[in-house]
């Protein structure tokens, strides 16, 4: 199981899509990011946020009264209160045409408090997605029951790692782990992640990973996961094995 914090935000971030999902029940949106790749394609990176895609049609007031509703009902906290969250308190600090944010504290028994997210970007008019149950191992570990959920699969998942390696704007580290894992672990062929990318991006994104650190990998990454993973990535070795492989893998694309 993830550290206690991690358990506790999990099983919220868990809790919430499946109320959420029902609530947006025949409408267009993607759970995306960490959430997806840990909920979805057992990634063993722990996530602090939830983050979705829905499509440009989906109101603003529609999905903020989706939201409202889903955090303020009685149903999701008395799922919450036997791991011990004993109340949650929100605030709505970005609620424009492209993102709707929720601010969220989990409060619990003891008096403490842990902060997530909740982010919803709405910046296309069709989405991909895929529709299925969140892992099992997740869900018997924090005595769920299934529920679907819809979600990208792990192709675009890949595809949108390579685009955010390649950002000149952004420098995550967790870019890198995550598209290894696509392809390594969960075993998504390289053409099908580069398929609608273009050759500069993945050129981009492979001289992007050349310049990432042991160091920063440590600060970024080592923190986020789960305890029977931290041994393994102490070391510097298994780190420089990920970005050999996935340097070859995009190099072998633009061959």
């Amino acid at each position: 199981m993830p550290p206690p914090s991690f358990e506790l935000r999990e099983l919220f971030h868990l809790t919430l899509l499946r109320h959420l999902g029902a609530r947006l029940s025949g409408r267009s949106y993607a759970v995306k990011g960490g959430i997806c790749l840990r909920f979805f394609h057992r990634s063993p990176r722990l996530s602090e946020d939830m983050d979705l895609d829905v499509v440009s049609r989906v109101r603003l007031q529609t999905l903020e009264n989706a939201v409202d509703s889903v955090l303020a009902g009685k149903a999701l906290i008395a799922s919450l209160l036997p791991a011990g969250i004993a109340s949650l308190e929100t605030s709505k600090p970005k609620q424009t045409a492209t993102t709707q944010r929720w601010k969220i504290a989990l409060r619990l028994a003891d008096g403490t408090s842990l902060p997530t997210k909740l982010e919803c970007s709405r910046r296309q008019d069709r989405l991909e997605y895929a529709a299925g149950v969140p892992d099992g191992a997740l869900l018997t570990a924090h005595k769920m029951v299934p529920f679907a959920a819809q979600f990208y699969g792990a192709p675009a998942m890949a595809a949108q790692k390579i685009e955010a390696l390649a950002s000149p704007a952004r420098n995550a580290l967790r870019d890198l782990f995550d598209l290894h894992h696509l392809l390594f672990s969960v075993g998504v062929e390289p053409a099908r992640a580069a398929a609608g990318v273009g050759a500069e991006t993945i050129e981009a994104a492979a001289d992007k990973i050349a310049g990432f650190k042991f160091t920063d990998f440590r600060s970024q990454v080592l923190p986020y996961l789960s305890s029977s993973l931290t041994g393994l990535y102490r070391e510097p070795a298994a780190f420089e094995k990920q970005k050999t492989d996935v340097e070859q893998v995009l190099v072998e694309l633009l061959r």
